[in-house]
């Protein structure tokens, strides 16, 4: 057991000491105040991206059950709902994103 604990554990130094070395854990990408704001936009951005794409599947879930329906009147409103909802979704994200424009051209000037 000894022998195996000194073999192990100037290997895991090794290792640690190297990884260390080589990761930028500890180092910030945010440098400034601008930094900060365009890691925001930049998330911003993406999770309006996501928004729209899940809106836009749902829209095609939505229109799948109402081809399905197979004129079934609960069927035909609860696909009608769905589609009511992700353009709800849309107009939404297409707001907030006119409101986040809005509010960055406040910031700029």
């Amino acid at each position: 057991m000894n022998k195996l604990k000194s073999k192990f554990i100037p290997a895991l130094i090794l290792l640690r000491s190297q990884a260390a070395e080589q990761s930028e854990y500890g180092k910030s990408p945010i440098k400034s105040s601008d930094a900060v704001i365009g890691v925001l936009f930049n998330i911003a951005k993406f999770l309006y991206t996501a928004c729209l794409i899940v809106a836009i599947i749902f829209i095609i879930i939505a229109g799948f059950n109402f081809l399905t329906a197979q004129a079934d009147p609960e069927k035909i409103k609860t696909a009608r709902h769905q589609i009511y909802y992700a353009l709800i979704a849309i107009a939404v994200v297409l707001l907030s994103s006119g409101a986040a424009k809005i509010i960055e051209t406040f910031l700029a000037q």
